[in-house]
């Protein structure tokens, strides 16, 4: 279908060379098929040995049929029948691929050859509901031509596999008739002097990242001089409306691309937008020379190039592209459940501008690659129809993909193993998964710090009820200020716990402690009240010790998620030590602030002047109280995480 577009895009200089390339590429496709039967009959006769699914050879003949990787484990012998669930498909691929190879062989009018395929396809076994005759299967694969059959005749003792190598010998001597030479790894006719450097610029860059393509067969290029331009095809991979064709006029370059993917044709424009290259709108062709009318998208953009230099720049560049268009939209759907659509072309636009490319990740399982991860390292984060950007985050999802990307590269390039590979991903995914909790742990650590300043404000308020020496009105704003800022941190908390339920009790950690801030906040506010009605004498003395209790009771909340951050790194035991006396300190001046709350309100009975002072006192002291209750419930918060968790 390739020669095909060609021709319904004007390019019918190329049809010949295209049909003699798609004659070769279905010939090896042909071969696979027969080697696939071949071993599906020799497993069944012999079902104790291991079976084997020639995947490798399938990918490497650009067969996108994954359900032929069964047909070998799965048929079975019945006498001299044989089930074999698939052959229809292998059936209709062979007759396809035969009908490929013999194009340009009777184009060159090659004489017999279209009887012998006539009558060799007309003999295919009709496997009717997956049943074959295994001495038909040995007839149309043995190699041998019978004695008294003659190449250039229809005979019934001929063979479709002597047919295939009888036509592959005739697209060699046809191979050989056109070619002129190899030009680093191109195809090349008739080229002037002028043209060289120009197509060796194209296959330098074509060169240095066709590697990345791994197994996957395309990118054979072919280049010509037709009139006054160079003509260059390359046929990217096995997508049949999938071509470029390039032509370079004095220092104008042309690009012509045909796809049927609108999104990928999109992606290659973009790959080109750092280039001055003009475009024409893209625009969808129907024509009949596709199955069923199927539509392609046609884009031709045009790069005028300064002079010599630039325009060779230019084709190198083109060249190194092309191998990022290869199952450029398998891999975009192969991504759908980890990434959002935007997200999953910046992924793939960056693979591209790094020179990482997608294919090794195809190449190691695509999404099975990253699930096999997942699995190993989620526990409960995920659950069944989770996606990982709703679990991880848009931005951490897309580096975790982009880092998969880059390490099925390096891993594939470098001969890892792939077991190497896989662990490789999956301790990323757990450093990922773990640094959430990190991660909350210091949105906890952030607001024990706010909780700390206005502590230290409550407690410099107290000695101001005493000196009268600072302005306790904008004491209590500084407070309130802390105090809505301590509240945006709650609000980051549930919105992160909203992608990870399993971290939830950091929610109740966090909302325990905020009671704190407010209560703080409450008593900042407070005091500039009793500031006002001179408050002095031993109560004053008695609010001062509690507040220096509750400022007590807040560093150690402070050194606690400290020590917890570490545990989880994970620490040591002095570590763990440290944050136990932590959290027991907390409990223990919980203790002491009941006491302190106390003598507050003993002292302030017998000193306060009036009743507005005795509630004063009573407040300020209710809620320094209370804020060290609320420390204490979520230092017990913290204590039975972090312990619950180690224990397991």
């Amino acid at each position: 279908m390739k020669t095909q577009v060609l021709e319904a895009i004007g390019e019918a200089e190329l049809r010949p060379l295209a049909q003699l390339d798609a004659a070769l590429a279905a010939n090896d496709r042909v071969k696979y098929c027969f080697s696939l039967l071949q071993m599906a009959f020799a497993h069944a006769d012999h079902p104790d040995q291991p079976a084997v699914t020639l995947k490798r050879e399938r990918l490497s003949c650009g067969v996108d049929q994954p359900e032929l990787d069964s047909v070998i484990a799965a048929t079975q012998a019945q006498g001299q029948l044989y089930r074999m669930p698939g052959y229809g498909l292998i059936k209709a691929r062979i007759t396809a691929d035969m009908q490929v190879m013999a194009v340009p062989v009777l184009a060159a009018g090659k004489p017999g050859y279209a009887d012998r395929l006539k009558d060799r396809l007309a003999a295919l076994p009709v496997g009717a509901e997956d049943i074959v005759d295994g001495s038909a299967i040995a007839d149309m694969t043995r190699a041998a031509r019978r004695q008294g059959a003659h190449k250039g005749k229809a005979r019934d003792d001929d063979s479709l596999h002597q047919l295939v190598m009888d036509l592959h010998k005739e697209l060699n001597v046809l191979q050989a008739a056109l070619a002129e030479e190899m030009l680093d790894g191109a195809a090349v006719y008739n080229l002037t002097d002028a043209d060289r450097p120009r197509v060796q610029a194209f296959m330098a860059g074509l060169n240095r990242t066709a590697g990345l393509k791994f197994s996957h067969p395309g990118l054979g290029t072919t280049a010509m001089r037709s009139g006054d331009r160079l003509v260059i095809q390359n046929d990217i991979g096995t997508t049949d409306a999938h071509v470029i064709v390039i032509h370079v006029e004095g220092l104008s370059v042309t690009i012509t691309c045909t796809d049927v993917h609108l999104e990928r044709l999109a992606f290659f424009r973009q790959m080109l937008a750092r280039r001055a290259v003009s475009w024409n709108e893209g625009r969808m062709e129907q024509s009949a020379v596709l199955a069923a009318g199927q539509p392609f998208h046609l884009a031709v953009g045009t790069y005028q190039a300064v002079d010599e230099q630039d325009c060779r720049a230019y084709l190198e560049f083109l060249g190194s592209l092309l191998v990022f268009l290869i199952d450029w939209n398998r891999a975009r759907k192969r991504l759908r459940g980890f990434l959002r659509g935007p997200q999953r072309l910046e992924v793939l636009s960056w693979a591209a501008e790094n020179q990482i490319g997608h294919r090794g990740f195809l190449e190691l399982g695509g999404a099975r690659l990253i699930n096999q991860a997942i699995e190993v390292t989620a526990g409960t984060a995920m659950h069944f129809g989770d996606r990982l950007c709703d679990v991880l985050g848009d931005e951490q999802a897309a580096s975790f993909v982009r880092f998969v990307l880059m390490t099925a590269t390096e891993g594939l390039r470098t001969h890892s193993s792939r077991s190497l590979i896989g662990d490789r991903i999956a301790a990323e995914l757990r450093t990922l998964f773990s640094g959430g909790e990190r991660q909350l742990l210091g949105v906890a650590s952030d607001h024990a710090g706010l909780i700390f300043e206005i502590a230290s404000l409550v407690r410099d308020g107290v000695l101001a009820a005493v000196t009268g020496e600072t302005d306790l009105g904008k004491l209590a704003q500084r407070a309130r200020h802390f105090e809505h800022d301590a509240d945006q941190l709650v609000i980051a908390a549930r919105e992160a716990v909203h992608l990870r339920p399993d971290y939830a009790v950091f929610v109740n950690l966090l909302e325990a402690a905020d009671d704190v801030a407010d209560q703080l906040e409450d008593v900042a506010f407070l005091l500039s009240l009793l500031a006002e009605g001179k408050a002095d004498g031993v109560a004053l003395e008695a609010l001062q010790t509690l507040a220096d209790v509750v400022m007590e009771a807040v560093q150690e909340w402070v050194k606690a998620l400290g020590h917890a951050t570490h545990l989880k790194a994970p620490g040591s035991r002095e570590d763990t030590d440290d944050f136990l006396i932590a959290i027991d300190r907390v409990a223990e001046l919980e203790h002491q602030a009941d006491d302190a709350e106390r003598a507050l309100t003993k002292a302030a009975i017998k000193e306060a002047r009036d009743f507005r002072q005795l509630h004063l006192y009573a407040a300020i002291g209710a809620g320094l109280e209370a804020s060290a209750d609320a420390l204490k419930y979520a230092s017990y918060i913290l204590r039975d995480h972090v312990l619950g968790d180690g224990t397991h």
